[in-house]
């Protein structure tokens, strides 16, 4: 039976997450996993460092897939994609089980309840 993969603190899995686009933004070394080191370096364990990055595989995963098409923004002219802090946050938290190998990490649809649960609204109607 797979095993959970932990939730993981919201403050440091956003931390490595604007690291990892930053750093893509500037043109350095496309492996994300360098960003997410040198993100949380001395803040947190090796384990929860390999956790967070985990999760921000299996978000991407999820934004590539489509699977979060309504959290998303893609932006005209750059090869990136604006993401909604509420889903950043649904991803630290979120069920998520190891698959056999990295690449194939997926959030089930846990992970759109809870964005959607944590969302704060929008508009002033």
């Amino acid at each position: 039976m797979p095993k959970m993969i932990p939730p993981v603190s919201v403050e440091l899995l956003m931390l490595a997450d604007r690291k990892v686009a930053a750093d893509h933004e500037e043109g350095f070394d496309p492996d994300p996993t360098v960003s997410v080191v040198s993100a949380l370096h001395g803040k947190c364990t090796s384990t929860e460092m390999i956790h967070i990055q985990w999760r921000l595989v299996a978000l991407a995963n999820s934004i590539v897939s489509g699977d979060s098409a309504s959290w998303t923004i893609n932006v005209e002219g750059k090869d990136y994609t604006l993401v909604s802090g509420a889903l950043i946050r649904a991803a630290a938290t979120a069920p998520l089980t190891e698959a056999k190998m990295v690449s194939e990490l997926r959030f089930g649809p846990e992970l759109l309840d809870i964005a959607l649960r944590d969302a704060e609204p929008e508009g002033t109607a």
